[in-house]
């Protein structure tokens, strides 16, 4: 092993690993840092059918169908008014979307990374990030130092480099989602996800390769908190007074509790630092699940981000220039976001409750405060909110 790697990549999910395997293929050492070893369930089961050009660029659409997904025939939503809607993935142009393990597909991607060329450390968490020469030195919490020239962050929506060099963020919302699986279900006639607004946020629904079924109710933490919505009892009434949701559920048994991961829209922005550091995904952007997005904008910002990236190692002279450019693509991709969030919300004018009055549409976004410690602050209810799950990016 090189004993200063050309690329730290902190974070194994879909943006740190496509990141990687692109910085690999082009001849770069790169060492792959994940905290888990794949072996946790991860939210967002659910991907565009546009995801396939993407995985067809990277070279991984074989082992794509090698994961034997579930094709995603397209959506029904009961949105702006009760009737439900149908929109066919047909008219794509791909024929279909895909419903996925995703824990699966993530080890998929990091596998791929691997044999381009990319070390991959699995059950190894960064727990520090400093300056070493022209280079940095992570330390990792197993007590072993990883030195780089370059250093990406990939560590979702948490974005723990970012933070932890000094980038800002501005949190635009509180969403949390709720999510349960249910086992036993029929999904066969099933291949389509389900989105149905309701009075406290709206509801996700979506089938998993096999007989099961993922839901999530999607609302903001200070509701979840003041609902008790952690809570089998409160999350099951709220479910059925989502009656299209509820009926195509049914009776199927519950495999665990409600558990919380946050959704907030954030934007992690780095402003008047040289250094050769990038963040990707999540961590530069992560947006509301509705957008259906989460995964495509993972794979098309790890294009740019391996870009940039080798841009900073061929020429460090040119970093300023390199990282402003990449950070204004970023700030108009988040530009871009909000303006579709705030239609999408504003489609809904049928309940009159604190999420919805919230969305209503604005002149411009106003940023919730980041400490948790403040009212009205993303982590309202902190204690019972997976904040640093990477998975609760893309539910569509």
């Amino acid at each position: 092993m090189p004993s200063t790697w050309d690329a730290i990549v902190v974070g194994g999910g879909p943006a740190g690993a496509a990141t990687a395997l692109r910085l690999a293929a082009t001849g770069r050492s790169v060492a792959v840092l994940e905290r888990s070893r794949f072996d946790r369930p991860r939210v967002g089961e659910t991907l565009a059918p546009l995801v396939r050009p993407l995985l067809e660029d990277l070279g991984v659409w074989e082992r794509f169908t090698g994961l034997h997904p579930l094709p995603s025939w397209g959506t029904r939503s009961v949105w702006a008014d009760p009737a439900p809607v149908e929109h066919s993935h047909l008219v794509s142009g791909y024929a279909c979307g895909w419903h996925v393990d995703r824990r699966a597909f993530d080890r998929m991607l990091a596998d791929a990374a691997a044999s381009a060329g990319a070390h991959l450390w699995t059950g190894t968490a960064a727990v520090g990030c400093r300056p070493d020469g022209d280079a940095w030195l992570l330390a990792c919490a197993d007590g072993h130092a990883v030195r780089g020239r370059l250093v990406v962050d990939a560590t979702g929506r948490r974005a723990g480099i970012s933070r932890a060099l000094g980038a800002g963020r501005s949190t635009f919302d509180r969403l949390v989602a709720l999510a349960v699986r249910w086992d036993g279900v029929d999904v066969a006639e099933e291949q389509y996800l389900l989105l149905e607004a309701a009075a406290e946020g709206w509801w996700y629904t979506a089938p998993l390769p096999g007989a099961g079924m993922v839901g999530m109710l999607m609302t903001d933490a200070d509701l979840c908190r003041e609902g008790g919505l952690h809570a089998s009892a409160p999350w099951r009434d709220r479910l059925s007074a989502a009656a299209v949701t509820a009926a195509r559920v049914g009776a199927a048994p519950l495999r665990s509790a409600p558990r919380a991961h946050s959704a907030a829209s954030q934007r992690s922005r780095r402003a008047g630092d040289p250094r050769p550091w990038l963040s990707v995904g999540d961590a530069a952007l992560s947006v509301d699940p509705l957008t259906g997005s989460g995964v495509l904008r993972a794979l098309r910002t790890a294009e740019s981000a391996a870009d940039a990236a080798g841009h900073l190692l061929d020429r460090p002279g040119s970093a300023g220039t390199v990282v402003a450019r990449y950070e204004s693509a970023r700030d108009d991709e988040c530009a871009r976001y909000l303006a579709d969030h705030a239609r999408h919300y504003g489609d809904v004018r049928r309940f009159a409750t604190p999420f919805w009055r919230r969305r209503r549409p604005r002149r411009r976004p106003d940023p919730v405060r980041s400490d948790p410690s403040a009212p009205g602050a993303t982590m309202w209810c902190r204690e019972q909110v997976d904040e640093e799950d990477d998975g609760a990016r893309d539910l569509r």
